[in-house]
């Protein structure tokens, strides 16, 4: 049997200092395509994320997080206390090791500890090292720290979500902290490419807000092109009618976008073509867009006559001649929509999303066995290449459990060494 194929970054050691979401991604696609990539934490301060839940059967624990765990699959780990007087010497000298620094401080806190890219490159000239802060290394908001909700505001994001004649409410999570990742990998990737054929390294200042803008798609070109501000339209869409989200009678709700005439003339047949759809007001997009509210008190009365509640059964509606006929779940709902042309779907709870058959086929979801938590649920990589596909080796590290291996057998410390720098607090 013939060996499989190389992993595309095998034989790439990676020094992750970043925190949070954003950074530990960037360094996770290169841990599951075949990087051995270090996690450099401290217990005198932990990971943020380590603090966040949620938390394994809701106890609190440094080792017990599933956000942390999600972020760090594939990864070893080491604890490191910078603030002891080798910290900083001992965290040069696992970057004279690596090929790769992965670090989303504040700028000019890795400066202080002697970690900037200056000081590295003198120990390595064929570092890459990739800098992730919020507003990236220069400019007036540089010093400026935050997390994702910080950012989704800064960005532009939260002008745009929720209801026209309320409060911007923003996203339900850090939504930049799954966008922006996306964009440092591709830089990361151009800069070890970069090495490969040339033998150097590369400094690559990243900032998280340049990249989330793009995730605003053409808002800001409709305001620099025609002086046109987006705002707030809640779930509608300004060319696609009806575009919504319409509750059934098990609580669930069905989302529905029509963006072309062939999508509306597809819900008019699913729907069994009623008089309102017909009216001269209904004709055109441009007369559907303003008669939304018609539309959606139409469709939320036939999505409660047509679904029924399998907890609390209704009688059957009365259809045309006064037929009783049959509810149909929420899911058969969604296939006789979808039987005509019509773009829809339900809106999924997280164990609906678990169990997806779609995702199962996909192989997205992948069980490994953490230590602590036992065995749980990780997210899979979000791309698959045909001939190196990506794979999940190890759960998460606890902290600070492979310190022996990069202390000793890594950075070659001694037994002696290595025992006199624990006892010291060297590795808190």
């Amino acid at each position: 049997m013939s060996e499989p194929p190389r992993k595309p970054f095998a034989g790439l050691r990676v020094a992750d200092f970043a925190w949070v979401g954003v950074g530990p991604t960037v360094s996770k696609y290169l841990a599951d395509h075949g990087a051995e990539v270090i996690r450099v934490e401290s217990t005198t301060y932990p990971e943020a994320l380590r603090r966040a839940g949620p938390f394994v059967d809701n106890v609190a624990g440094i080792d017990r997080s599933g956000y942390y765990a999600n972020f760090n699959s594939s990864k070893l780990g080491i604890s490191l206390n910078f603030k002891h007087p080798r910290g900083p010497e001992l965290a040069r000298r696992l970057v004279a090791k690596c090929d790769v620094v992965t670090e989303s401080f504040t700028p000019g806190t890795m400066a202080r500890f002697g970690l900037d890219y200056a000081s590295l490159r003198a120990l390595r000239p064929d570092i890459v090292m990739i800098s992730m802060p919020l507003y990236g290394q220069t400019g007036p908001w540089a010093p400026w720290m935050g997390y994702g909700h910080v950012l989704q505001g800064a960005a532009g994001f939260n002008h745009l979500t929720g209801w026209p004649d309320d409060a911007p409410i923003g996203l339900g999570g850090a939504y930049t902290d799954f966008l922006v990742p996306h964009f440092a990998a591709i830089g990361m990737i151009a800069a070890l490419d970069y090495r490969r054929r040339t033998g150097l390294g590369q400094y690559i200042d990243f900032g998280q807000m340049e990249a989330a803008v793009h995730g605003l798609g053409t808002v800001p070109l409709e305001w620099t092109a025609n002086g046109t501000e987006a705002t707030r339209m809640g779930n509608r869409d300004p060319e696609a009618a009806p575009h919504g989200a319409y509750r059934c009678r098990d609580g669930r709700w069905v989302v529905v976008a029509c963006e072309t005439e062939k999508h509306w003339e597809a819900l008019k047949a699913a729907l069994g073509r009623p008089e309102w759809c017909d009216m001269e007001r209904m004709r055109r997009v441009w007369q559907r867009l303003e008669e939304q509210k018609e539309i959606d008190r139409h469709l939320s009365f036939w999505f409660e006559d047509m679904t029924d509640d399998p907890k609390r059964p209704a009688a059957p509606y009365e259809g045309p001649e006064g037929q009783k006929l049959k509810r149909f779940s929420t899911e058969e709902v969604v296939a006789h929509l979808q039987s005509f042309g019509v773009p829809a779907g339900w809106v999924k709870s997280p164990q609906e999303m678990h169990a997806d058959p779609q995702l199962a086929h996909r192989g997205h979801y992948w069980r490994l066995r953490h230590p602590v938590m036992g065995e749980r649920t990780y997210d899979g990589p979000a791309f698959r290449l045909s001939k190196t596909p990506g794979e999940l080796t190890k759960a998460a590290p606890c902290l600070g459990e492979d310190n022996e291996y990069v202390y000793r057998d890594v950075m070659g410390l001694s037994e002696d060494e290595f025992v006199e720098l624990l006892a010291d607090g060297a590795f808190e």
